[in-house]
Parts: C-alpha cells; sequence; structure tokens
C-alpha cells in the first residue's frame, strides 16, 4: 500500500473551490424557504443581501470544518 502526502496548495484549490461551491448551494436553499411572516412584501432586495451575507459565512464554515478534516488525515500518514 503507497501513502502519499497531498501538497498543501491541493487544499488551498480545494478550499477555494468548494467555497464557491457551496455559497451558491446554500445561496440557492435559502431562497426556498419561505419567510414571509418575517419580512414585509416589498424588502426583496434587503432579503437577497441578506441571504447572500448569510451563505457566504455558512459556506466558510461548511468549507473550512470539512477541509481541516481532509488537513487533518493528511497529516495523520
Amino acid at each position: 500500500m503507497f501513502l502519499i502526502l497531498i501538497d498543501n496548495n491541493v487544499f488551498i484549490i480545494s478550499r477555494i473551490v468548494l467555497f464557491f461551491i457551496s455559497v451558491i448551494f446554500i445561496y440557492k436553499a435559502m431562497q426556498a424557504i419561505d419567510y414571509s411572516k418575517i419580512f414585509r412584501r416589498n424588502s426583496g432586495d434587503q432579503i437577497k443581501f441578506m441571504f447572500m451575507v448569510i451563505a457566504i459565512i455558512l459556506g466558510y464554515l461548511f468549507v473550512d470544518a470539512v477541509m481541516s478534516i481532509f488537513e487533518w488525515l493528511n497529516s495523520l500518514l
């Protein structure tokens, strides 16, 4: 069995790519939720802005957690 350590540059590139992909999916998922009881009907721009900010934050946290696990597993090899 051959064990090969993965270069750290791969993890950096993976973090960036996964970040953008996860932000898109989180943003689309948040749009599917009905927020009509919380917000007024004419506040569409504010809701979209809030969705984007929350999607960026959640995307970062998700990718950081997943990639940290992979980096930790790579360091064990």
